[in-house]
C-alpha cells in the first residue's frame, strides 16, 4: 500500500496535469473559434475568385479557346499533423486513406509526421512520397511546393478530417480539381463586355492552377478546424479523467490517514496498558 507521502506526492501531479489540460483546452477553444472564423472568410473569397473563373471560362468557350495544359493522371493526398494530440482522429484517416486508394491507379502524397509514422509501423508496401512542413498550416512558400507537386495531375483527391460539428469530425475524400468546376458553376450575365488581358488561354490556365490552390488551402484549413476540435474534446476528456483520478487519490489519502490515526491510537493504548502493568507489578 502506498504510503501518505507517495499519495500527496502523487496527488499534486495529477492537479498539474489537470491544470495542463484545462490549459489546452481552452486554448483549443479559442483556436477552434479564430480558424472557423478564417474558413468563412476564405469561402467568400473562394467564391469571388470562382465567379471571375467563370467568366474567363465563358469567354474562352465562345472564342473556341481550350488549355494546352497537359494533365493526366491521379494523385492522393492525405493531411495529418505532425504532433499526437489528436485521439483516434488520424489513425481513421490514415486507415480511411488505405482502404480508398488501394480501389484507384494513383500517386500518393502523404503529408504530416503522423501518417508517415503509421506507414513506417506496418511496413506500407506502395510506394508514396512523404513531405513534412515545420507546421500543421503550411505558409503560402509550402502551399505552392505541394501546387507544383501537383500540377501535372488531372485529378487531385485530398484525404483529411472534416468538421462535422465540435463532438464529430469525420475522415472525407475531396476532388479538388472537380470542385473547382463546382465552384465556377455560379450565374453571370450572358453578355460579357471585357477584354481580356492577358490572352484567355493564358488567363484560364492561370485560374486551372490558382483555383485549385485555393481549394487545396481550404481543405488544410478543414483539416486544422476538425483537429482542434479533436483536441478540445481529448483535453476536456483529460480533465474529466484528472478529477476522477484526484478524486481516488484523495480517498486512498484520507483511508491512508486514518489508517495511521488508528495505530497511533492503538499504540497510545498499548503504552498505557503495559504502564499499568508496570506499575500493578510493582505495588505488588
Amino acid at each position: 500500500m502506498p504510503t501518505i507521502r507517495q499519495i500527496s506526492q502523487t496527488l499534486e501531479e495529477s492537479n498539474s496535469l489537470k491544470m495542463v489540460a484545462q490549459a489546452y483546452s481552452e486554448i483549443s477553444a479559442v483556436k477552434l473559434q479564430k480558424i472557423r472564423a478564417g474558413i468563412e472568410k476564405n469561402r467568400l473569397f473562394t467564391e469571388e475568385i470562382g465567379k471571375l473563373y467563370h467568366m474567363v471560362q465563358t469567354a474562352a468557350t465562345r472564342r473556341s479557346v481550350v488549355s494546352h495544359s497537359s494533365k493526366k493522371g491521379t494523385i492522393s493526398i492525405v493531411l495529418t499533423s505532425n504532433d499526437r494530440f489528436y485521439g483516434s482522429l488520424e489513425t481513421e484517416l490514415t486507415r480511411f486513406f488505405l482502404v480508398n486508394t488501394t480501389k484507384i491507379r494513383t500517386d500518393r502524397l502523404v503529408i504530416g509526421r503522423t501518417a508517415i509514422d503509421q506507414l513506417k509501423s506496418i511496413k506500407y508496401f506502395h510506394t508514396y512520397q512523404p513531405l513534412v512542413f515545420q507546421n500543421d498550416l503550411p505558409s503560402t512558400t509550402e502551399i505552392h511546393q505541394i501546387a507544383q507537386l501537383i500540377d501535372h495531375y488531372k485529378q487531385v483527391v485530398v484525404y483529411y478530417s472534416s468538421f462535422q460539428s465540435v463532438l464529430i469530425q469525420k475522415p472525407t475524400a475531396t476532388d479538388i480539381t472537380q470542385s473547382a468546376t463546382e465552384t465556377v458553376s455560379v450565374k453571370t450575365a450572358d453578355k460579357l463586355d471585357y477584354i481580356f488581358e492577358p490572352e484567355v488561354e493564358q488567363m484560364l490556365d492561370f485560374f486551372n492552377n490558382q483555383i485549385t490552390m485555393l481549394l487545396l488551402e481550404q481543405t488544410f484549413f478543414e483539416a486544422e478546424l476538425a483537429r482542434t476540435a479533436a483536441r478540445l474534446i481529448s483535453m476536456d476528456q483529460a480533465q474529466s479523467n484528472a478529477e476522477d483520478f484526484i478524486k481516488e487519490q484523495k480517498r486512498q489519502l484520507a483511508a491512508a490517514k486514518r489508517s495511521l490515526e488508528n495505530v497511533y491510537l492503538l499504540e497510545t493504548i498499548a503504552s498505557l496498558l503495559n504502564s499499568r502493568r508496570n506499575n500493578y507489578a510493582l505495588n505488588k
